[in-house]
């Protein structure tokens, strides 16, 4: 793993990051956090979104005595609420949102990958962070977890091909997507982490070709009905007739007037997306 881009830089640059780190390496940033955060986060504001988790009956990961978990608590905390969603147009992320952890023991939640980028935001406590390129993954694995596979993440470091950081109170750690990590606490600790999740080009693509399409009225007719009225031979002519039209339907999504108007739709949502502000985070 090397490069003659350092993992630590004295302060959070804009420029320098999306042009040497975004999605490409860690940067580890010691007193960083509040150039995105803000603010302190603290225990007492811990207290209060776990509180309104458990009113809204969400649930929250716990190990009784060693660690709690609150995904998306920025639902449960109006300032990390606005500040997670002017940080999307930041990272040119469709959304984002903030995750809370607490530990009261040495602990972890072991090594996987996201999904996501993630910048984790230390507010008191230390961890200790080991990291490791996304070339160390399968490619199904990385294809089932952009698809929103259940049950992919986990996996195992890399023996001798990582990088660690100690990350203290006030620090910031940025982990690029795909990217292997594990973070263990020394003991009582509590940080926060923005999570910026990657789209997939067909989760991306399909809603504006479905747009397109239902626009242009393609595929508006009704499907054979395959009702018990039918004979075996009606059956069979009704399911051979519906797979013609389903071919053909299919040989419309390589038509160039349907890929432009797709294209087109593309291009305006992200110039609209391209107007918002770069770098306002205050």
């Amino acid at each position: 793993m090397t490069s003659d881009v350092p993992f630590e830089q004295p302060s959070f640059d804009f420029d320098l990051f999306f042009s040497a780190y975004w999605r490409k390496r860690p940067l580890y940033v010691p007193g960083g956090a509040k150039e995105l955060l803000g603010r302190v986060w603290t225990d007492d504001d811990f207290d209060a979104a776990l509180a309104g988790a458990r009113a809204d009956g969400t649930e929250v990961k716990e190990r009784p005595g060693e660690v709690t978990f609150i995904e998306q608590v920025s639902r449960f905390d109006t300032d990390l609420h606005d500040r997670a969603d002017r940080l999307a147009g930041v990272f040119g992320a469709p959304q984002a949102w903030f995750d809370a952890i607490r530990t009261c023991a040495r602990s972890g939640i072991g090594a996987h990958f996201d999904h996501s980028d993630n910048f984790v935001l230390q507010q008191n406590g230390t961890k200790e962070w080991t990291l490791a390129s996304s070339q160390h993954l399968d490619r199904q694995d990385v294809v089932r977890r952009m698809m929103n596979h259940p049950g992919v993440g986990a996996h195992e470091l890399p023996v001798d091909d990582s990088v660690r950081f100690t990350v203290g109170p006030g620090d910031l750690l940025y982990i690029p997507l795909l990217w292997l990590h594990s973070g263990v606490s020394r003991g009582d600790s509590l940080s926060v982490s923005l999570v910026c999740p990657a789209v997939s080009l067909q989760a991306a693509v399909l809603p504006l070709l479905a747009q397109v399409l239902r626009a242009r009225g393609v595929g508006h007719q009704p499907v054979p009905a395959l009702h018990t009225g039918l004979s075996p031979q009606q059956r069979a002519e009704a399911t051979a007739a519906l797979a013609r039209a389903t071919r053909a339907f299919l040989e419309r999504m390589s038509d160039d007037v349907l890929a432009d108007a797709v294209l087109a739709l593309q291009h305006r949502r992200l110039t609209e997306e391209s107007a918002r502000p770069a770098t306002d985070t205050a």
